[in-house]
């Protein structure tokens, strides 16, 4: 008794292919993304330069503070002498 022959096994070249399509055309949209990204603005180099101008202001407040109430203090201690 022979086995029985079976025919060869064809592998499926069609659904490889469209695959194998469907990868390529994902690497090219990925590098247009990726070329995309690069054209935004650093977010981070933006959020630096607000926090330094915030830092900044801050401090001319501070200045602005401490010359007023110096003034204010030197103009009470003008009118006591009076």
């Amino acid at each position: 008794m022979t086995a029985p022959q079976l025919p060869p096994v064809q592998p499926d070249t069609s659904a490889t292919s469209q695959i194998l399509l469907k990868l390529g055309e994902m690497g090219t949209q990925l590098a247009v993304i990726h070329e995309q990204l690069k054209d935004l603005p650093d977010h981070e180099q933006r959020i630096r330069v607000l926090e330094t101008g915030r830092n900044r202001l801050l401090g001319a407040a501070a200045a602005v503070s401490v010359a007023v109430s110096a003034l204010g203090s030197w103009l009470g201690w003008l009118a006591a002498r009076r």
